[in-house]
């Protein structure tokens, strides 16, 4: 099979408006999504490597979208002219139903104290500390803590770091909450969501081209033609470093791991609604087939 270049921008359109109405927004609305910030991943001894293990169940996996700055911040804020990292605030507000952060490291301090300071993400902001720490007169229990329990009485969690198991529990509660009061924008694909849309592109169209890559998400995001490419060019290196996606001769195709993980981006608890989004899939695979193929014209 040859690569999607022939497919015209007028088809192009139809697909991406196809792709982000019927399968990235149902599960984007559904699913709450989560920026989880603290120590390295690298760090096994630490309070978020070990939130991030349990959350990586296959029952979290239906309720929770994790979105990790590590993977956003050189890629997609650096990589773009147009995005800074005073953009980042801007973002989160529209992107996230929650901001989890785990203070336990010089990085996360940092962060911290500046999405304490901003009163979009300061709404959106759930703190994880150790318990040990509850009762210190300390500048972090004082000061930006302290305003983050101000704006949501719901949004300090104090743990003990050794039975994870049972203190997820908290956060769980604690995001509901959250989920139910959340701004994010359901009906728009923001630059941090950009991989979510490309997984199920790639998994109808493949092998397919970068240029047609950056058309899709042209038409999806709205986007003019230079933010498209810096866009997708980004979430595609992040794709490809997380082994998500791969460059063949003939364009891009998913890993085992990269159809993995869409379909784990797209369950959500209904079993019917899950199969009816998969005949959907099928039906729309079967056209991209039938236009690749037969040079039939998409009914969409």
């Amino acid at each position: 099979m040859t690569q999607t270049d022939d497919i015209s921008k007028a088809e192009c359109k139809k697909l991406s408006i196809k792709i982000r109405d019927d399968i990235f927004k149902p599960v984007n609305t559904y699913k709450t999504t989560i920026f989880l910030c603290g120590a390295d991943l690298t760090q096994k001894d630490k309070i978020r490597y070990k939130i991030d293990k349990v959350l990586r169940n296959w029952w979290y996996s239906i309720q929770y979208d994790i979105i990790y700055p590590e993977d956003i911040f050189e890629e997609l804020l650096y990589s773009s002219q147009t995005k800074d990292l005073l953009s980042l605030e801007n973002l989160l507000a529209e992107s996230t139903d929650a901001v989890v952060l785990i203070p336990e490291s010089p990085g996360s301090f940092t962060e911290l104290g500046a999405f304490a300071n901003d009163e979009k993400v300061r709404n959106k902001l759930i703190c994880i500390i150790d318990e040990k720490y509850k009762k210190n007169k300390s500048f972090i229990n004082q000061g930006p803590l302290k305003l983050v329990k101000k704006a949501n009485k719901h949004a300090l969690i104090f743990i003990n770091p050794n039975e994870i198991d049972k203190e997820v529990d908290k956060l769980n509660t604690s995001l509901k909450k959250m989920k139910k009061s959340s701004s994010k924008r359901k009906d728009k694909i923001t630059l941090l969501q950009i991989h979510n849309f490309l997984l199920p592109s790639i998994f109808l169209l493949e092998p397919v081209s970068k240029r047609t890559l950056i058309n899709l998400v042209g038409n999806a995001t709205e986007e003019d033609e230079v933010n498209s490419f810096q866009t997708t060019t980004a979430a595609l290196t992040i794709l490809t470093n997380k082994r998500q996606v791969e460059l063949t001769p003939n364009g891009y195709k998913l890993t085992q791991l990269g159809v993995k993980d869409f379909l784990s981006f797209r369950k959500t608890s209904s079993r019917m609604k899950t199969q009816r989004e998969t005949v959907a899939i099928d039906e729309l695979r079967l056209e991209i087939l039938n236009l690749k193929n037969r040079k039939k014209k998409l009914k969409v």
